[in-house]
């Protein structure tokens, strides 16, 4: 059985980890942000349903990443609470 230090250190490292996706999941929705800037940028005046149907997708990506994103910080918050507490 893992000691009280052990714990912690491993929740430490499982933070640092999460921080890092969290950081990851970040420049990817940035980067599908400017991708559906650029998109819409081209969609003006056309109403194709094509077009409008990639527009709608990155906006489902980039709502999901950004859901991802907060998850992720959830998880970082509760990790910390909890290695505080023991």
């Amino acid at each position: 059985m893992p000691t009280v230090e052990e714990i912690k250190l491993y929740l430490s490292g499982s933070v640092t980890e999460t921080e890092q996706a969290a950081t990851a999941i970040r420049g990817v929705a940035d980067r599908v942000e400017d991708a559906l800037a650029r998109l819409r940028l081209t969609a003006v005046g056309t109403v194709h349903p094509a077009l409008t149907d990639a527009v709608n997708r990155l906006e489902q990506a980039k709502a999901r990443l950004d859901e991802a994103h907060a998850l992720l910080h959830g998880a970082i918050g509760s990790a910390n609470t909890y290695r505080a507490t023991i």
